[in-house]
């Protein structure tokens, strides 16, 4: 064994020596403006670097805070582990409701069901709403109260149902309990007893910090590879589902957080957190439902709460990505290696950190290479993910030529409601068009066929056509019209309340 380690040393001392050139070339191949990686094996960090611009003139640095989206789920799961083990809340005992009334859906004995462990695991038939709470300034308890207007199955998804809306259901009854906000609870439970005081919550907060990524856009791969981006804003409407993905985070307190929960809850020889309720967290809960898996990876996904668990050529991972607009990232650690990757990129659309921690993993544990992750996986996806974000921006239906509208454009004007999307307020504009206002979307409408309207909407990442459909009543008038939202599952129903 002795024989073997020093070509082992002179094999990870190569991988890292060629890792920056190799990640800047992958970072600039894939189309993102700037990006981080850590890595901590053994107890050490043995790789911090930041690559390309955290901005339009200052460097991505080891340092850079930028948000994390959906890894925060694991943080939100952690922090109710540390209620449960005060014996504040249950994981699957208590139903949610009684920690926060206002979550009542539709089906009283659904309602009656829902514990913990179903929201963080996913395993609700709550439909995804994500568009209804994109930069809407409603508090997030009203937010929540309005779920008992949406139509869901009565049953459990049988299958990983994965739900921002549900997280944020969680860590609002969790903050609930504990009598604080749930920037508080985080704080409290989790980042400052791990000392991680580069960390927090919210945009405004992040840009508070002298070394912050901006969020940006590409309006194809193409422009991405070249560098053209769209730079987005730093969003003064708090995040509604901010227990799905709002806190922001550098790299390397992203490593030193997964290296405690690999530890099970220890930081420096002593127990910060809750091992049990860690332990918890890591169990599998739920299973992702997916039509094929590929052969280096488990022949099932499982998910823990916060946590995704698989395994990569044999070797045991947990992991969990996340995607605001303008941000991804990825954090993964091998227990059974002491292997702990973490990414960090200021671009929404990009499969390249999805594919770091495996070509690391390759690269430090020694595994065979089966796939060219930078060159061939992560190009090729993320030019499929563009493609597909294209699509479901403005796909609408063929039109029909020659197909005037029945009433005139006066009529269609008024004030429309969805309980759960707000108001769709329509007017009648000096310049004979019609303009449509829902919460920060505004456009003008410009005829299709028959009583259907189209717009153009741009809110940095949300962007593409919104599509309506007039609906008259018995009698003739406008009684509702049909919205079909960009990157929405469906189109709602706002029906008519006032006219304006």
């Amino acid at each position: 064994m002795s024989s073997d380690q020093p070509n082992n040393n002179n094999n990870h001392n190569q991988f890292l020596d060629s890792l920056p050139t190799v990640l800047e070339k992958a970072r600039a191949d894939g189309g993102i403006p700037g990006m981080s990686v850590a890595i901590q094996y053994k107890g050490e960090l043995i790789f911090a670097q930041g690559l390309g611009k955290r901005n339009r003139k200052d460097p991505f640095t080891k340092e850079t805070v930028s948000h994390i989206a959906s890894v925060s789920k694991a943080f939100t799961a952690t922090a109710i582990g540390e209620l449960v083990a005060a014996g504040k809340v249950d994981w699957d005992t208590t139903p949610v409701n009684k920690y926060l009334p206002e979550f009542e859906l539709k089906d009283p004995v659904l309602t009656s069901q829902l514990t913990f462990a179903d929201l963080l695991s996913h395993r609700t038939p709550v439909p995804p709403l994500d568009t209804a709470w994109f930069r809407n300034d409603l508090p997030r308890r009203v937010l929540i109260s309005q779920l008992k207007h949406v139509d869901m199955p009565s049953k459990m998804s049988p299958v990983m149902n994965y739900n921002n809306i549900v997280y944020a259901v969680a860590g609002e009854a969790a903050a609930n309990v504990a009598g604080m906000t749930f920037a508080e609870l985080i704080k409290s439970k989790v980042l400052q007893p791990l000392g991680l005081k580069d960390a927090g919550l919210s945009m405004p907060e992040m840009a508070k910090q002298p070394n912050y990524a901006m969020p940006y856009d590409a309006a194809s791969f193409e422009d991405a590879k070249k560098g053209i981006f769209e730079e987005g804003y730093i969003d003064e409407i708090p995040m509604a589902d901010a227990p799905a993905g709002d806190i922001f985070m550098n790299a390397v307190d992203l490593v030193k957080w997964a290296t405690v929960i690999m530890n099970e809850g220890e930081l420096d020889g002593k127990q910060v957190l809750s091992k049990e309720s860690i332990r918890e967290t890591l169990k599998p809960h739920n299973i992702g439902a997916l039509p094929s898996r590929r052969p280096d990876l488990s022949p099932v996904l499982g998910y823990g709460l916060g946590w995704q668990l698989d395994s990569y050529k044999g070797h045991t991972v947990f992991y969990h990505g996340g995607g605001n607009p303008g941000y991804k990232s990825m954090l993964a650690f091998y227990p059974d290696d002491d292997l702990v990757v973490a990414v960090l990129t200021n671009v929404h659309i990009t499969d390249l950190p999805l594919s770091i921690p495996f070509y690391i993993a390759d690269g430090i544990l020694n595994l065979p290479k089966t796939v060219d992750w930078f060159n061939d996986f992560a190009p090729n996806r993320t030019q499929e993910t563009y493609k597909i974000y294209h699509q479901a921006r403005n796909t609408i239906p063929d039109r029909i030529e020659g197909k005037p509208h029945s009433h005139t454009l006066v009529d269609y004007a008024g004030i429309y409601s969805h309980p759960v999307f707000g108001k769709v307020i329509i007017t009648l504009q000096d310049n004979g068009a019609l303009h449509l206002k829902l919460r920060t979307y505004e456009t003008k409408l410009e005829h299709y066929h028959y009583e259907s309207f189209k717009g153009f909407v741009h809110d940095f990442v949300n962007r593409g056509i919104i599509f309506l459909t007039f609906v008259a009543g018995s009698k003739g008038g406008v009684n509702a019209v049909e919205v079909a939202i960009p990157l929405d599952q469906e189109p709602r129903l706002f029906t008519r309340i006032a006219a304006h």
